[in-house]
């Protein structure tokens, strides 16, 4: 799963708020609120930035795509948990893909810190990651990253937004155009 992550995505560990750097030329950032406002606070909210993500879900995917959703747990142990208390209920058929030491990569020294990434397939329709992107609005998980199967994009939604890393600078004008009241008014994008 997942095998030309190295290809599409050189150098990167699947650390989804470092892509933005790394692919500053790709990258395009959508709020998912008006007003850059960060967390929706009754479901009126909720249904603007779901709605919001699963649009631009759609768009990229289109009815009936595939996409690997990328979740991730955290231990201080190499081995990837087999006790998925963050992500198991939402991503029951996550497997582990990837793990790496976290502070090595990070440069953080407080210590060791693993993150086992886990991926599964899913099958699209509009709504179906609803529950994945609820608890991500709500910052209860983090690092989650819905990828093209061949990684020719990647979706990382965070509390408060949406992040894109698009094939090429081409595709990210042309998202970027289709819902410019989406986006930040500061000229750094973020």
């Amino acid at each position: 799963m997942l095998t030309d992550w190295s290809r599409h995505f050189p150098g990167c560990d699947p650390v989804a708020h470092e892509m933005k750097f790394a692919f500053p030329e790709r990258w395009v950032r959508f709020h998912s609120l008006p007003g850059s406002k960060r967390y929706p606070e009754d479901e009126s909210e909720y249904a603007i930035a779901l709605g919001r993500q699963n649009r631009v879900l759609d768009e990229l995917i289109g009815r009936g795509g595939r996409v690997v959703l990328l979740t991730t747990e955290y231990s201080d142990s190499e081995a990837s948990p087999s006790d998925r208390p963050a992500t198991g209920e939402v991503d029951p058929l996550g497997r582990p893909w990837q793990s790496f030491l976290m502070h090595e990569t990070d440069q953080d020294p407080t210590g060791p810190t693993f993150w086992h990434i886990f991926a599964s397939e899913w099958m699209w329709s509009p709504g179906i990651l609803d529950p994945i992107l609820r608890l991500v609005a709500d910052d209860v998980i983090r690092n989650v990253m819905i990828v093209h199967p061949e990684c020719a994009w990647l979706f990382h939604p965070y509390d408060g937004g949406m992040d894109l890393i698009l094939e090429s600078s081409a595709v990210r004008d042309l998202i970027r155009a289709s819902h410019p009241d989406w986006l930040s008014s500061r000229p750094d994008g973020l």
